[in-house]
């Protein structure tokens, strides 16, 4: 029963599992959300990078959306590799034109971040943190919650050219406030954070602890690169199972494309809309291995959806 009960957490995959939890919902009316991850800006060379140049264009696409989302929401790894100044001045340079736009922006830290120089760029985040010294935050989604964990590990005085620990962790102020978050809020919530599958939290697993409420509706996360929907069980006794998203790229390699979130009385939707597959770096079309253009048309109108209890 034990192998069975671990094959069972690690294998359930897919969008077609994840599609036995819709139930009755009705997801076409709400507010709008987009999801990016993994932007990975670099401020070096930037006319020549694809990662910029792909930022640019998803805010293009945001932009020209009807209606227009209330907020995005950056899963982590603004920066390129190190969390270096000149990374968050480029993509501080791209995202503003969100905000000039009434649209508001959040933020989730990544491995590859470095938390004092991002909030030198955006201090209203440092300011705003709900557990001090962290970037964590509740976005209003409308009819629910959004729970965005700072799962960086490591300080902010690693060399220039160290990436840091790629395992996300929550230090115990943070454990402490997430948990009487879960044991007090009245409403639908979700959970974000960069890592999932790497977040390391000690005793329970961050998804069992959320799964403490049953108002918890759902984990999204980055790191992986890849649209990828899963279900996992949070409780054995209680039968309690919610579902998980990864998210893609915005830009630097794997699934690249965003997300878009509609939020409804009911329940919440995410809608991939995917712009391109590479690894590691774009080819031109004579030299597109073929996998890469059918993991494109695999993906072509994938969705998941999050039913409300």
């Amino acid at each position: 029963m034990k192998l069975d009960r671990r094959a069972f957490i690690g294998g359930v995959v897919g969008v077609g599992v994840v599609s036995v939890l819709r139930g009755g919902h009705k997801p076409e009316s709400g507010d709008v959300f987009v999801f990016l991850s993994d932007l990975h800006v670099a401020g070096r060379e930037k006319g020549s990078l694809p990662q910029n140049r792909r930022l640019e264009k998803t805010v293009d696409d945001i932009l020209r959306l009807s209606p227009r989302p209330k907020a995005v929401v950056c899963f982590g790894d603004i920066a390129c590799s190190y969390g270096l100044d000149i990374d968050y001045a480029e993509a501080k340079r791209i995202l503003d034109r969100l905000e000039n736009a009434g649209i508001a922006l959040h933020f989730v830290m990544g491995n590859h971040d470095r938390r004092s120089t991002f909030f030198g760029k955006w201090p209203q985040c440092a300011r705003k943190s709900l557990v001090p010294g962290r970037c964590v935050s509740v976005v209003d989604l409308g009819f629910a919650d959004l729970v965005l964990l700072d799962a960086l590990k490591g300080t902010d005085d690693r060399a220039a050219n160290d990436a840091g620990p790629g395992a996300g962790s929550l230090d115990d102020e943070q454990l402490k406030w997430f948990e009487a978050f879960v044991a007090n809020t009245q409403r639908p919530f979700f959970v974000g954070s960069h890592q999932f599958a790497d977040l390391q939290v000690k005793g329970l697993s961050p998804i069992s602890r959320a799964a403490r409420s049953r108002h918890f509706a759902g984990w999204i996360h980055g790191h992986d690169h890849r649209w990828e929907t899963s279900v996992r069980v949070c409780d054995w006794r209680s039968n309690a199972i919610k579902p998980v998203l990864g998210l893609p790229s915005t830009g630097r390699w794997g699934d690249i494309g965003y997300v878009i979130f509609r939020v409804s009385p009911c329940g919440a939707t995410a809608k991939l809309v995917m712009q391109d597959f590479y690894f590691r770096a774009p080819l031109s079309a004579d030299k597109r291995p073929a996998f890469w253009d059918a993991r494109i048309g695999d993906l072509k109108g994938a969705k998941v959806n999050f039913p409300f209890a």
